[in-house]
C-alpha cells in the first residue's frame, strides 16, 4: 500500500509522511499490518463466497482505517521525541553560555574600577607628562637618568598590576588574558606576554570610550588578538572616579575562553552513540562553535527558523532533522543574538532508543499502572486501542453468534479464522501502542535525568563565581591597608561600607556583603538594612576557617544551614582572607558574602523544569535540591520545606559524583519519574579546589495518580480448554462458552440464541438484585441478569461494553452478562460428567461439567448450566 492510502484517513503534517520511511519502528509496523491488510481481503472474499452472510467488508475497512491512523500517530509521536530531544539540546547550548556570559558583564564593569588599575593608567599618564617635562626643560642635555627614573618606577608598578592580573585569573578562570590600554590605543600592560600587540585601532576602544555607563561586547577578529580568527572579548572604560563625567585613563578587556567553555558545554550535552551535531550560530546563522568541526566546520552558514519546531534541512548534500532556538535571556540579558543549533543526520534521527532496561529499572506494576494513564498521549492516540478493542469485539460477537448458527464444519472454520485474524491485528496493534508506551516512558526517563543534570550544573557554575568574587573582593587594596592598621576612623569604616555597597549593586546574588577583623567583629556592610549587625562578633566554624586561610587561592564556605545573617534562613556563606598588603601570608581580617539562596536556587530549578509549548513549568512538575543527608536545600514545591528530609529511596542520594539516574516512584499519591544528578563541579570548582559539598538536583514529573486499578478478569478463550479442537463424531453436544470472573462456563448452544450489546438497555426500580436492566430483544422486553453473587464472586459495577448472551428459558428468553465470550467446541459425552454439587450446593442448574481433553495438560473444567433451571433458581431464592 503506498504512503498516501496509508495516511490519507489522518491529519498528520504532509511532511511527515516522508518521515515516516525513516522511523524503522513505525515501518515495521506498517510491513506487518499490510500482511494482516492482505489476509483480510482474502477473508472478505471468501466470506462473501461462502454463503454463511459473514460479509467482513465494514470490518477490514475499519481495521484499515485505523492502520491508517494508528501508524500516523506513532511517526506523529515518534518525531514530537525527537524534536523534544534536540530541542532540549538546542535551548540548553545557547541559554547556559548567556548565563556565563552575563556574569562577565558584571565582572568587566568591577574590574574596570579596581583602584589598583585607576592608579597604574594614573601614573602612566603622570610619567609621560614628567618626561615630557624633562625635556623640555633640558632640550640641549636630556636629563636620561631622570626619565630612566621614572620608567623604571612605572615599569615596577606595570609587574604589581600583571601580578593582579595574574590573581584574578586564578580565580576567574574563564578569562585567559587581560589587556589596558590607554585613550589612544596603546597597549600599557597585557597578561599574555606571546601576545605581541603594541596598539590597536579596534573601533571597540573608541566604542568603550563613548559608553559611559556600560560595557562593550563583540566577537569577531581583532588586531588585539592578531593570532586568533575571533575572540569573545569585554571591555569598559576606566575613569578617574565613579562619577558618569569622569575623565577616561584607558580601556581595560577581558578576554574569554570561548573554545574552551564550548568544548565542556558540548560534551555535557553529548554522550555516545550520539548522532545530533550541536553549534551556536551567530545571529546571521554562522556556525561559532561546533560539537564537531568535521561534520559541522566553523564558518559554515545555516538556515534558521527560531519559530519553527523543526525543519527538515540539506547540508553538505545530506538530509538533517534540525531545529534553533534563540536564548531566553538571563536578567535581562540576550547578548549578542546568538542562537543554539543542533542537527541530526535523517537517517538517524529516529533510530529506536534502548528501552530494554526498563523493566529492570522500574518495578512492573508501576509501569504498567503508568502505561496505561491517558495523560502520555494525546487524545487521538488514546483512542486508537478503544477503537480496536470495539472493533474486536463486535468481530468476536459477530463469529461467536455464528458459530452458535452454523453447523457446517467448513463455515466454522471460517469464522474462526476471521476471528484469528482479527485477534492478530488487534495484538499488532496493542503490540505498537504497548512499544510506543515503553519508549516514551523511556524518553521521559531520559528527559528528567538530563534536566536534573542541566540544575545542578546551572548550580556549580553560579557558586563558582560565588567563590570566586569573595577571593577578588578579600584582595581590594583598601581592605588590605585598612585592615592592617592597628586602628580604623570612622572614614576608613566609611571607605569599606561604600566599597561594599557599589560591589552589591552590581552584584545583586547577594543579601549582605560585611567585612570582619582578627576577632570576627562586624565592621561594615553593604546592606544598610543590615546595619544593626555591624560590631557584632561571629563565632561561627566557617569564621575560625577563614582566618586560617594562608593563601589567596583559598576560601571557606558555611554549611547551608539558618542563620541571622539571612534573616534565620538556610544558606551559604562565602568567605576569603584578607591579608596585609605588605606580608601577603598575615591575615588581617575576613569578608563573607551571604547568598541569596531561596530566590537564587529556586529559580535554578524552576529554569531546569519541562515546559509546555507556551513556555509555562508543566503542571505538576516540581525540582529539589538536597544534600547527602536528604536534607532539601530548595524545592520549587512548596509542601517541601527547606532543611527538612526528603523521604524517598536513599538509593538516590548516593550516587557517586557526575553521575544521574532516574526512576518512577510512588510518592505522595502519584507515580512520578524522578531524575537525579549528583554534582561535579564546574573548572575547578569542587573539583581540585578542596572544597567538598555533593548537592544532588532531582527533577519530578507526575505520570499517573496511585489508585486501585481495576481488576476484572477478562479471560480470553485460549485460556479455556483447546480452542479449535473438536472431538467430532455423532456423540457429542455443542457448547457455547462464556467467561465471568475467573470462571469459565457453557450453555448447550441449542440454547442460545446470540450475543448482543448492552445498547437500549433500562433499568427498573423495585427489581431482583441480580437484575440489572431490560432491554428489547425481538419485539419482546426481556430481563438482563448478572449472577456473580451466585457464582461466589466479587460484586462488580455493571460494565457497558459486556457482551449480554440471550439464552432461552422455556417459552422466554433472558440475557445473561458475561466479560467475555469464548469457544464454541463439540465435546464428546465420555468428557461429559453430570455431577450437579461443584458450584451449587443444591445443584439446582448445574446441566453437567466437561473434563479436560486427555493428554491436553489442562486440569480447567467447563461448568455446564442449564439457563431455565437458573432462572428458576434466582426467582426461588428471592422469595425465600
Amino acid at each position: 500500500m503506498s504512503d498516501e492510502a496509508y495516511y490519507k484517513d489522518v491529519k498528520v503534517p504532509k511532511l511527515l509522511t516522508g518521515l515516516i520511511n525513516h522511523m524503522s519502528t513505525v515501518e515495521g509496523y506498517r510491513e506487518e499490518l499490510s500482511n494482516l491488510g492482505n489476509q483480510w481481503d482474502l477473508l472478505t472474499i471468501l466470506g462473501q463466497m461462502s454463503g454463511t452472510g459473514m460479509d467482513m467488508t465494514d470490518t477490514r475497512l475499519g481495521f484499515q482505517r485505523l492502520t491508517s491512523e494508528l501508524l500516523g500517530q506513532l511517526g506523529l509521536e515518534t518525531l514530537k521525541a525527537t524534536v523534544q530531544e534536540i530541542g532540549s539540546k538546542a535551548q540548553v547550548v545557547v541559554d547556559i553560555v548567556i548565563r556565563n556570559l552575563f556574569e562577565r558583564t558584571a565582572d568587566i564593569g568591577f574590574l574596570a574600577t579596581d583602584d589598583d588599575i585607576r592608579a597604574f593608567l594614573t601614573s602612566a599618564t603622570d610619567m609621560e607628562r614628567q618626561i615630557a617635562l624633562i625635556r623640555e626643560q633640558d632640550e640641549l642635555q636630556p636629563d636620561q637618568r631622570g626619565a630612566a627614573e621614572i620608567r623604571a618606577d612605572q615599569a615596577q608598578r606595570k609587574v604589581k598590576i600583571v601580578e593582579r592580573f595574574q590573581e584574578y585569573v586564578a580565580k576567574y578562570s574563564v578569562y585567559y588574558n587581560i589587556i589596558l590600554l590607554d585613550p589612544d590605543g596603546q597597549v600599557l600592560v597585557q597578561l599574555d606576554e606571546e601576545n605581541t600587540i603594541k596598539s590597536s585601532t579596534d573601533p571597540l576602544l573608541q566604542e568603550a570610550l563613548n559608553t559611559h555607563s556600560d560595557y562593550v561586547e563583540a566577537f569577531r577578529q581583532t588586531d588585539l588578538l592578531a593570532s586568533e580568527q575571533r575572540a569573545l572579548i569585554y571591555a569598559y572604560r576606566v575613569t578617574q572616579t565613579n562619577e558618569p563625567d569622569s575623565m577616561p585613563l584607558g580601556v581595560l578587556c577581558l578576554c574569554f575562553r570561548f573554545e574552551n567553555e564550548m568544548e565542556g558545554v558540548f560534551n555535557h550535552l553529548s554522550s555516545d552513540g550520539d548522532w545530533s551535531v550541536l553549534s551556536l550560530l551567530d545571529k546571521e546563522g554562522r556556525v561559532i562553535a561546533s560539537s564537531d568541526t568535521y561534520h559541522i566546520p566553523l564558518g559554515a552558514k545555516m538556515e534558521i527558523a527560531p519559530d519553527a519546531d523543526f525543519r527538515v534541512s540539506q547540508f553538505a548534500g545530506r538530509e538533517y532533522l534540525s531545529t534553533t532556538c534563540a536564548t531566553k535571556g538571563y536578567q535581562g540579558y540576550f547578548g549578542l543574538g546568538w542562537y543554539g543549533h543542533v542537527m541530526i543526520p535523517l537517517e538517524h534521527a529516529f533510530d529506536p532508543k534502548n528501552s530494554s532496561d526498563l523493566r529492570q529499572r522500574v518495578a512492573p506494576e508501576i509501569l504498567d499502572a503508568v502505561m496505561n494513564d491517558p495523560r502520555l498521549f494525546s487524545e487521538d492516540l488514546r483512542s486508537i486501542p478503544i477503537q480496536a478493542d470495539h472493533i474486536q469485539h463486535e468481530l468476536e460477537r459477530t463469529v461467536w453468534n455464528g458459530n452458535v448458527r452454523e453447523s457446517d464444519a467448513q463455515s466454522k472454520v471460517l469464522l474462526w479464522n476471521i476471528s484469528d485474524a482479527g485477534a492478530r491485528t488487534k495484538m499488532v496493534f496493542e503490540k505498537s501502542i504497548g512499544n510506543l508506551h515503553e519508549t516514551v516512558v523511556s524518553g521521559i526517563l531520559n528527559d528528567v535525568q538530563f534536566q536534573a543534570a542541566l540544575a545542578v550544573d546551572i548550580m556549580d557554575r553560579n557558586l563558582y563565581e560565588r567563590a570566586n568574587d569573595c577571593r577578588w573582593w578579600a584582595l581590594t587594596s583598601a581592605f588590605r591597608s585598612i585592615l592592617a592598621q592597628p586602628e580604623r576612623s570612622a572614614e576608613d569604616i566609611d571607605t569599606i561600607s561604600s566599597i561594599l555597597a557599589y560591589i552589591n549593586g552590581l552584584y545583586t546574588v547577594y543579601t549582605n556583603l560585611f567585612v570582619y577583623d582578627l576577632s570576627g567583629r562586624i565592621l561594615a556592610v553593604s546592606n544598610s538594612a543590615e546595619a544593626r549587625i555591624v560590631g557584632t562578633v561571629l563565632s561561627e566554624d566557617w569564621v575560625r576557617d577563614t582566618l586560617s586561610l594562608k593563601e589567596s587561592q583559598c576560601y571557606s564556605v558555611s554549611s547551608f544551614s539558618a542563620t541571622h545573617l539571612y534573616d534565620s534562613q538556610h544558606t551559604y556563606i562565602y568567605g576569603a582572607a584578607i591579608t596585609d598588603p605588605d606580608n601577603p601570608g598575615q591575615c588581617v581580617g575576613g569578608i563573607g558574602i551571604v547568598f541569596d539562596s531561596t530566590p537564587q536556587f529556586c529559580e535554578m530549578l524552576r529554569d531546569s523544569l519541562p515546559r509546555s509549548e507556551k513556555g509555562d513549568v508543566l503542571n505538576g512538575c516540581f525540582g529539589v535540591f538536597a544534600d547527602r543527608k536528604r536534607g532539601i536545600i530548595s524545592s520549587t514545591d512548596e509542601r517541601f520545606t527547606v532543611g527538612e528530609v526528603m523521604d524517598i529511596d536513599p538509593a538516590f542520594f548516593a550516587l557517586p559524583n557526575g553521575e544521574g539516574t532516574s526512576r518512577i516512584i510512588s510518592f505522595n499519591g502519584y507515580y512520578y519519574a524522578v531524575g537525579a544528578r549528583t554534582s561535579a563541579g564546574y573548572r575547578e570548582y569542587k573539583t581540585n579546589d578542596g572544597y567538598l559539598n555533593d548537592v544532588i538536583a532531582m527533577v519530578f514529573v507526575p505520570l499517573a495518580e496511585v489508585a486501585e486499578r481495576d481488576k476484572r478478569v477478562h479471560r480470553r478463550r485460549e485460556m479455556g480448554v483447546a480452542a479449535t479442537t473438536r472431538d467430532g463424531g455423532p456423540d457429542c453436544i455443542e457448547l457455547a462458552t462464556f467467561y465471568i470472573g475467573n470462571k469459565w462456563l457453557g450453555i448447550n448452544a441449542g440454547k442460545v440464541k446470540e450475543a448482543i450489546t448492552s445498547e437500549g438497555m433500562t433499568t427498573v426500580p423495585g427489581s431482583h438484585a441480580f437484575v440489572v436492566g431490560k432491554i428489547l430483544y425481538d419485539g419482546h422486553i426481556i430481563n438482563v441478569i448478572d449472577v456473580r453473587t451466585q457464582l461466589k464472586l466479587a460484586q462488580e459495577p455493571f460494565d457497558p461494553n459486556a457482551p449480554i448472551v440471550v439464552l432461552e428459558t422455556g417459552e422466554d428468553c433472558v440475557g445473561l452478562v458475561v466479560d467475555a465470550l469464548g469457544e464454541i467446541p463439540e465435546v464428546c459425552m465420555d468428557r461429559v460428567d453430570k455431577k450437579k454439587n461443584v458450584l451449587d450446593a443444591s445443584g439446582h442448574y448445574i446441566e453437567c461439567i466437561i473434563k479436560p481433553q486427555p493428554n491436553s495438560g489442562s486440569k480447567e473444567l467447563l461448568v455446564v448450566i442449564d439457563p431455565e433451571k437458573m432462572v428458576d433458581t434466582l426467582i426461588g431464592t428471592c422469595h425465600k
